[in-house]
């Protein structure tokens, strides 16, 4: 089932340290039901970040949007294309392979995203992504990140309401303008959710979980 993947999102640029570190965090936007915060860390001029929102779906339906590889690229902002290089779909394991579409006149990105898939005691579900540095060969026409963290997390609040969460940092690579970077880490989660709040609102059929997330 190559359809089946877990997904980076559209890849945010922040700095490199843990997703986690996010206690001091600002809240950015707050706007049509979504949250997005970001953290500085006094070691780098560039953000981590944070987003959530509520929609009123399934949580299958909303985690079963992100595991389609095969309609990712039709929505998620600056995603160009993507490979499922292994699956483990009973161990939740997974390994692919992104191009990031940046514009004009930056390289585009590419990186290989090690990750998991699992759903704990209280149901919810996690998606978790890191780039590795192997994987993949190497594309001159690209620039490889290889500092890359990126989760998902999806609440069950209710038969057709979920929680929906984003957070992650990563290393750009290359010459990018900071003030380009910071503007993009807050602007880009937003537009994400927004266009998955988007997707979902459409009619279609919800697509089945694998074993390990039921």
């Amino acid at each position: 089932m190559k359809k089946w993947i877990v997904l980076a999102g559209a890849l945010a640029m922040a700095a490199s340290v843990p997703a986690q570190n996010l206690q001091n965090a600002k809240l950015n936007i707050h706007k049509n039901n979504i949250k997005v915060w970001t953290y500085q860390h006094p070691q780098n001029p560039v953000f981590l970040y944070k987003a959530e929102t509520t929609f009123p779906v399934s949580i299958e339906k909303a985690a079963g949007l992100i595991l389609d590889v095969e309609h990712a690229i039709s929505w998620v902002p600056y995603m160009g294309s993507v490979k499922v290089l292994s699956r483990d779909d009973q161990k939740g394991e997974f390994l692919l392979y992104m191009v990031l579409d940046f514009p004009f006149p930056l390289k585009d990105r590419d990186l290989v995203v090690k990750g998991r898939m699992f759903k704990d005691a209280q149901g919810v579900i996690h998606i978790q992504n890191k780039a590795v540095s192997q994987g993949y060969p190497l594309n001159p026409s690209y620039v490889r990140l290889t500092h890359y963290e990126g989760d998902w997390t999806f609440q069950k609040l209710g038969a057709n309401r979920v929680k929906v969460s984003t957070y992650g940092y990563a290393d750009p690579a290359g010459s990018i303008p900071t003030s380009f970077v910071n503007m993009f880490v807050q602007q880009q989660p937003y537009q994400m959710l927004q266009k998955m709040k988007l997707e979902l609102s459409l009619p279609g059929r919800e697509r089945p979980l694998p074993a390990i997330l039921r």
